[in-house]
């Protein structure tokens, strides 16, 4: 009964709609020419397709042709190095060809080139994460499947893909995925950035560029002042205040979840 009364209900409206309109003007058609004050009708315009969007997942060098080799050769026969721009773990990137395992894409700054498809994650349907303090992982979204050997790190930036109650699949690291309580994620636009900055400046640590990654952390604060992360970073970099109370400090570089674990490419 509810069902009828809604179209009757549409019904009524439609029909009063229909005697307000005024009538078109309209005149008879003469020799196969439309009517008089008819116009033919363009054809709609097919909006172009999106160009999808996609994460990369670890650090890794766009190059400048689909292949392995540090150097290829140019049209003139030379050898040139085959190095576009180095990309950080977090950035997005525009996808425009896929060609075998290869991705030609597009960075923020306009530079075009190819990586691998494995290091990157397509962008559609997933949320940005972080966690503010060691989280368990579980190998599948069950309680009984919490592997005490690992953890997340404090200010590991996380790629959310699947949900299934209570439970969130995060990609952590390259092609690596786990999965953790969803309750236990960061989400908040602040603290997200700063993952995003923390995972590089570990980068540049590792590689011996510590100048360079306190200059991240000078960025942090700046962005997110407030955030806890920023206190752990400050930590790990040896250039927290005396007076600061400890962070919590990151598991062991051994720990498949740590940040100096995760698989790279680039020099």
């Amino acid at each position: 009964m509810r069902k009828l009364l809604v179209l009757a209900a549409s019904a009524a409206l439609v029909a009063s709609a229909c005697k307000k309109a005024p009538a078109p003007a309209q005149s008879a058609a003469t020799d196969g020419q439309p009517a008089a004050g008819a116009s033919a009708q363009a054809p709609a315009e097919t909006a172009a397709p999106a160009t999808p969007m996609a994460y990369v997942t670890t650090v890794v060098v766009l190059k400048i042709e689909p292949v392995d080799a540090a150097k290829v050769k140019k049209a003139d026969g030379k050898e040139t190095s085959n190095f576009r721009a180095l990309l950080y773990r977090g950035e997005q990137v525009a996808v425009l060809e896929i060609k075998d395992d290869w991705v030609r894409a597009r960075t923020s700054d306009e530079k075009e080139g190819w990586l691998k498809r494995s290091w990157v994650l397509e962008a559609s349907g997933v949320k940005e994460a972080t966690v503010v303090t060691p989280e368990k992982v579980f190998d599948r979204p069950d309680l009984l499947a919490s592997n005490a050997k690992r953890k997340i790190d404090p200010g590991t930036f996380l790629l959310v893909g699947k949900e299934k109650a209570p439970f969130s699949e995060v990609n952590y690291s390259g092609s690596q995925s786990t999965w953790v309580l969803t309750e236990r994620l960061a989400t908040d636009e602040k603290d997200v950035a700063a993952a995003k900055l923390i995972e590089k400046a570990r980068y540049l640590a590792r590689n011996n560029k510590k100048e360079e990654a306190i200059a991240n952390l000078d960025i942090i604060r700046s962005i997110a002042p407030e955030s806890p992360l920023l206190g752990i970073l400050a930590t790990e970099l040896g250039v927290a205040p005396e007076d600061e109370e400890p962070q919590v400090q990151p598991a062991s570089a051994d720990d498949p979840l740590s940040p100096g674990a995760s698989q790279e490419e680039g020099d």
